[in-house]
């Protein structure tokens, strides 16, 4: 909780700034929205879109990507700790608003995909079995706890994607849901 606060005072956060180091590296925020107009095309070319046909449209491994560079970014910075601490709060951010707008498996049952979207909607909401980053150094730690948070995004776009192929939801304002503010 004072961690977030921290980071809302210390203002509107710009993820370019924050990577000095790697100027021709696509930013998380541009990453992300290019990848979800791709699926978007793929989604919409496919032929009875919203039946179990289409399922091989879903492919949430560029959200892991984009985190990637994200981080990857933050690594050859001129404050990389800071960075990376500011990069895992601001992915958190994004998985938590990604789950809000997810509906509830009630309202994708009897769908086509219902089981499937309560499955990973479980997956979203879920809590990790342990620590994915116990025993290193503080440093790696750093780096490991602002991946964990990008797969936790990852996750939630991945029932998001389901529930957007079954039909109940529609396309999302990337450029809002990939700002690391």
């Amino acid at each position: 909780m004072l961690a977030g606060l921290l980071v809302l005072l210390a203002g509107p956060v710009q993820a370019q700034s924050w990577g000095d180091g790697a100027p021709d590296v696509p930013r998380f925020e541009a990453c992300v929205p290019e990848q979800m107009a791709a699926f978007e095309a793929r989604l919409l070319a496919l032929p009875g879109y919203g039946v179990t046909r289409g399922l091989n449209a879903i492919n949430v491994h560029w959200v892991q990507h984009c985190g990637y560079l994200a981080m990857g970014i933050c690594e050859v910075s001129s404050n990389s700790l800071h960075c990376q601490r500011r990069l895992r709060a601001a992915f958190d951010a994004r998985a938590e608003a990604m789950r809000a707008v997810l509906p509830a498996p009630g309202e994708v049952d009897g769908l086509p995909l219902g089981a499937l979207y309560g499955n990973v909607w479980a997956v979203a909401h879920g809590a990790n079995a342990g620590d994915d980053c116990a025993g290193e150094t503080y440093r790696r730690t750093l780096w490991c706890a602002s991946f964990q948070s990008v797969l936790k995004f990852e996750e939630a776009v991945w029932a998001w994607q389901v529930a957007r192929l079954a039909g109940v939801m529609g396309p999302l304002d990337w450029a809002e849901m990939s700002g690391l503010e």
